[in-house]
This record gives C-alpha cells, sequence and structure tokens, in this order.
C-alpha cells in the first residue's frame, strides 16, 4: 500500500470514529449549526405547498451514479427523504427528476421506502421518480412542462450539473415558482448564484440532510466534517510553519 493510500485510510477511520462518537453523544451535546437562510425558507415553503395543495418538484441533476459526480445526487435523494414525509399529507406529493436511469430508479426506491415508513403506501405512483432526458440539455428542455403540467410551486436543484444548471433555475424563476439550489461544480454554482433565488454556496449542499433534520447521522457526519476540516487547517498551518523555519535556518 502506498503512503497517500494509508493517510487516505487514517483520516477515513478518523471520520468514522468522530461520527459514531457525535452519534453517540447527540443526546447529551446536541448539535448547534450555523444559520443558513437557504433551508428555513425551503422548510416554509414547502408548508405553504402542502397548504396550498401545491407540488414539490426535486431535481437530481444530470450526473450518473457511478462517479464523483453522484455526490449532490445522493444528497438530494436524502433530502427527497425528508420532502416525501412532508408532503404525504398533500393532495400532490413529491415528484422528482433525473437525468440518469439508475439515479431515477433510486429515486423511485427512495420514495416507496419513505412512503411505506409514513404508512402511506397508496401515495406512490412510479412516475413520480423519472428519467426526464439523457442528456443535459434534453433534461433541462423537459423541466418547464414539468413546473407547468405538475403545478410546482417549489424547485429544488440538487445534483450534479453544468451549463443546464443556469436554465433550470431560470426555468423556476420564469414559471414564479420558489427555487433552491446547489451542486459541486464551482461554475455551476456561479449561474445559480446568479439566477436562483437561494443559491446554495459551496459545500451547503451537503448540509442537506443536518439541515432538514433527515436524521441524526446526517448531523453527526456534518460534525465530523468540521473536526477533520479544522484539523487539516491546522496540520496546514504547522507545515508552513515548519517550512518557514527550515528555510531560515
Amino acid at each position: 500500500m502506498t503512503a497517500a493510500g494509508l493517510e487516505g485510510l487514517i483520516v477515513l477511520g478518523v471520520f468514522i470514529a468522530l461520527m459514531v462518537g457525535f452519534l453517540a453523544a447527540s443526546q447529551r451535546w446536541p448539535a448547534h449549526f450555523r444559520r443558513i437562510p437557504a433551508f428555513e425558507e425551503l422548510n416554509r415553503a414547502i408548508e405553504r405547498a402542502v397548504e396550498a395543495g401545491e407540488r414539490v418538484h426535486v431535481s437530481l441533476g444530470t450526473g450518473s451514479v457511478i462517479g464523483p459526480e453522484s455526490a449532490p445526487a445522493l444528497v438530494g435523494l436524502a433530502a427527497l427523504t425528508r420532502i416525501a414525509r412532508a408532503t404525504s399529507m398533500s393532495d400532490r406529493p413529491v415528484v422528482v427528476t433525473a437525468g440518469d436511469g439508475a439515479m431515477a430508479i433510486l429515486a423511485q426506491d427512495t420514495l416507496r421506502t419513505t412512503y411505506q415508513e409514513v404508512g402511506a403506501s397508496e401515495l406512490y405512483e412510479p412516475t413520480s421518480g423519472r428519467l426526464l432526458g439523457a442528456t443535459p440539455l434534453s433534461y433541462a428542455a423537459g423541466l418547464p412542462a414539468v413546473l407547468a403540467y405538475e403545478q410546482v410551486s417549489v424547485h429544488v436543484l440538487s445534483g450534479a450539473y453544468g451549463f443546464e444548471a443556469g436554465l433550470a433555475a431560470d426555468f423556476g424563476e420564469r414559471a414564479r415558482v420558489f427555487v433552491i439550489g446547489g451542486t459541486d461544480d464551482v461554475q455551476a454554482q456561479a449561474l445559480l448564484y446568479t439566477v436562483a433565488q437561494h443559491p446554495l454556496i459551496g459545500e451547503e449542499v451537503f448540509a442537506s440532510g443536518a439541515y432538514l433534520d433527515v436524521g441524526v447521522m446526517h448531523k453527526a457526519s456534518l460534525r465530523a466534517q468540521d473536526v477533520v476540516r479544522f484539523g487539516l487547517i491546522v496540520l496546514i498551518l504547522l507545515g508552513v510553519i515548519v517550512s518557514t523555519f527550515e528555510g531560515l535556518a
């Protein structure tokens, strides 16, 4: 095993240990995160949609299940669990779209499992999770029809996007619906920041599960990320200091 591989295993082991520790201490030491207005507005928007009998749309982007681009879409699936529970009381439950067939199947499975957990299996419809387009442009081209036909009032973008992120957010803005969007691509983030009402900046999209209260594991994961991040910052600073003194010696 290479040194880089060993270091990766060490970091992974530390991260898992931190997650387990924070999970065990969650009752005695509740998590307190900084305020992100976008998530607060999203919760209120979902409540309004349920009361008005309107629909929430979750877009998982155009990335595939295989590869690093799947990470923001998997976070979107976690958020979908929370949204599906909240909209299970509505006449128009959540609808989710993806640009990858395997991701659409995962969305269907997430909806089916969530409705079974809340005792509302009759609400599940396979077409609630659908493949909208196999390419970025075809996926974006199908969004206006979904927003109009499904009477969407909340448009959640959480997945891998390229330039089509701007189109996806703009279609929501033109339909005058609540738009929140986040992804891991820097250029797509810039487009969402320009177009979307409530963009998620940087890694905020990966905090969705914790801020939407999907489960204690998501909160423990977020706390572990913070500790690892600060630890890496300290190591980098120590490395800079050591290198500086070695250069002066």
